[in-house]
């Protein structure tokens, strides 16, 4: 069984999420009460896009090992990709009550309290991660111990570049969120760090509550019509899945 698990990691990490999800399933068929082959099944199938099912595998998880912050953040994950935003904010809430230190967790609560309307909590949720991003040392090879799991987010950046990247994405969502709440000075405040970190990614961003931000930071942005906070669209989508690493797996009894 370990062998399998084994082979399941390393799929995992070679983002090759079927052979990773059958290898699982092995160690399942010998051990159902397994957590942490129930939890890393769970993430092979969010890769998948399988979200209900996913959702189901880290729920049995979860109910295996309640503490798994990495089954608790996958959920909260599949429960997005279903536009399950008040389940996603529950799952979140418990990952990064766990790991509050996770800081792609909380920026993940962001979004999806911003999702649910509840943009004060957003804006929280987002100057933590914030907080966390500058905090955190540029990571060029993974933790001890853990998968390794790349940010499809950032996958073609290495070691700060992509810190630099999470921590643009983060200041970009709150600038939004603050424009939301009608705060123009500091959503302009916050795109300016933003587009200091990464211009193209602030560029890219673009619909028309950015582009009234864009006008204040770069003389050559395209003319944007009077926006007032109550004509925002909603806000924007995670782009595609940023795991972090799940959990060290235990040693096998």
């Amino acid at each position: 069984m370990t062998q399998r698990f084994d082979v399941g990691v390393q799929m995992l990490r070679e983002r090759q999420y079927d052979r990773a999800a059958s290898a699982f399933l092995a160690v399942l068929r010998e051990s159902p009460s397994y957590a942490p082959a129930w939890s890393n099944y769970g993430i092979a199938l969010v890769h998948q896009g399988k979200a209900a099912e996913a959702e189901a595998a880290l729920s049995k998880a979860i109910a295996l090992e309640p503490e798994n912050a990495e089954a608790w953040f996958h959920l909260g994950v599949a429960r997005s990709e279903r536009d399950e935003w008040g389940d996603a904010v529950s799952a979140y809430r418990r990952s990064v009550g766990l790991a509050p230190d996770d800081m792609v967790a909380w920026h993940r609560l962001g979004v999806a309290l911003a999702e649910t309307g509840d943009e004060e909590g957003a804006s929280v949720a987002f100057e933590r991660a914030l907080v966390l991003s500058r905090d955190a040392p540029a990571a060029t090879s993974a933790p001890e111990g853990s998968l390794g799991l790349p940010d499809l987010d950032d996958h073609s950046l290495e070691g700060g570049e992509r810190e630099g990247a999470r921590e643009a994405k983060s200041w970009l969502d709150l600038a939004l969120s603050l424009l939301t709440l009608g705060d123009e000075e500091e959503a302009v405040a916050a795109y300016e760090r933003a587009y200091t970190l990464d211009p193209e990614r602030a560029r890219h961003s673009l619909f028309r509550p950015m582009l009234h931000l864009l006008a204040s930071v770069d003389q050559n942005a395209p003319s944007a019509p009077e926006v007032g906070p109550l004509a925002l669209p909603g806000p924007p989508r995670p782009e595609g899945l940023r795991p972090p690493a799940p959990a060290p797996r235990p040693e096998i009894g």
